[in-house]
């Protein structure tokens, strides 16, 4: 773990709580399968992916947790980022039937191995784009 006093407008701080998230939603998912932690974990690290690139972009932050938001605001940079509307969608919604008691649990999780399998294809580009950010 880093020690230092971390920035909300330095990208690496971003991604490496970023990273940090998406390693902890897999050993979750390798100890227990799925479970509400390891959805919010994969959510949470794709967020911090999405403001990590749009911050290197030039981009202010704004405090949301729709991936949807983020995801169009990061095709304005890269219009390839739009193929993964998908999983930003389903993504933002378990998230939210999770995160807050109420929501309907009924369905949430139930493609999370393809949810994660397209948030590290999400990964690539942007550390392709920004890769002096990335150890």
């Amino acid at each position: 773990m880093l020690r230092k006093q971390s920035s909300e407008t330095d990208p690496a701080d971003w991604f490496h709580t970023a990273a940090d998230r998406l390693r902890s939603a897999d050993c979750l998912w390798d100890a227990d399968g799925l479970t509400l932690s390891g959805l919010e974990l994969l959510q949470q690290a794709i967020e911090r992916y999405l403001k990590g690139y749009l911050i290197a972009k030039g981009w202010s932050l704004a405090k949301t947790h729709d991936l949807g938001k983020l995801l169009k605001e990061a095709c304005q940079h890269d219009p390839t980022f739009g193929q993964f509307k998908k999983l930003s969608v389903e993504l933002t919604r378990d998230y939210f039937a999770q995160h807050y008691p109420g929501g309907d649990w009924t369905d949430i999780g139930e493609n999370y191995e393809s949810l994660r399998q397209q948030a590290g294809e999400l990964v690539e580009p942007i550390k392709q784009s920004v890769p002096w950010h990335f150890p």
